[in-house]
């Protein structure tokens, strides 16, 4: 239980984290970026840029780092734990990325 609302809460840290300082660097702006041009990217080419944020696709991930810590065998089995923790969670894990209005349907 007490992995669950770890888990829950470094979730929710990392997205409003990233909201917030992506709202702060729009409000102040970056002075290294005065006067470059920019052009916003179509669908296709965000879609090819942006990474899938889905508890399948995160548990995915989370096994095959975990195939590449055999040196590690306490830390491979955390990863795997946790990899279980979203297949096992993968649907509330996913409404709250929808929610959100971050989830991204699995290839």
């Amino acid at each position: 239980m007490k992995l669950k609302k770890a888990m829950a809460c470094v979730g929710a840290t990392v997205v409003f984290g990233g909201a917030a300082l992506s709202a702060s660097a729009a409000n102040n702006g970056f002075a290294a970026l005065q006067g470059i041009e920019a052009q916003p990217l179509s669908v296709e080419e965000m879609q090819a840029i942006s990474g899938q944020l889905n508890a399948l696709d995160i548990a995915a991930a989370l096994t095959a780092k975990a195939a590449t810590l055999d040196a590690f065998p306490k830390l491979q089995a955390a990863v795997l734990k946790l990899a279980a923790f979203y297949t096992t969670n993968a649907d509330a894990i996913n409404a709250l990325f929808m929610k959100l209005g971050v989830y991204t349907a699995p290839k």
